[in-house]
């Protein structure tokens, strides 16, 4: 069975990139645009890796990451940001981020920072 991976952007052409790279690897990808999505589908469903944008409205990616963290504490988050911010790296990891990339990402960083996620 593939893993599955949830994909927090509230961009379409980032979602559209994200596509792009993750079909090939052949994992069950679900897209949630919003925070709140986010944390419904996880809430709804179990997620191997949760790709999830650091900058969206409503809901940032570290409260949305602090509260997926309290819905499964063991699940895997690889957060995307485009703030050059050290502390944000650092609070992220705090909260139990597996990986951080900052944008713009090479495709290949992406997929393999999605394999190590996956490793267990």
């Amino acid at each position: 069975m593939s893993a599955r991976i949830l994909v927090v952007d509230d961009e379409d052409i980032l979602i559209r990139c994200y596509r792009r790279i993750l079909d090939e690897g052949g994992y069950q990808v679900d897209y949630a645009r919003s925070g709140r999505d986010a944390l419904k589908s996880a809430a709804a469903s179990q997620f191997d890796l949760i790709v999830l944008d650091y900058l969206m409205p409503e809901m940032n990616g570290m409260e949305v990451l602090q509260r997926l963290k309290e819905l499964h504490s063991d699940v895997r988050v690889i957060m995307v940001t485009g703030l050059d911010q050290i502390d944000t790296e650092i609070r992220a990891k705090e909260l139990g981020v597996f990986d951080y990339l900052a944008k713009p990402f090479d495709p290949d960083d992406l997929k393999r920072a999605v394999e190590r996620a996956l490793v267990k």
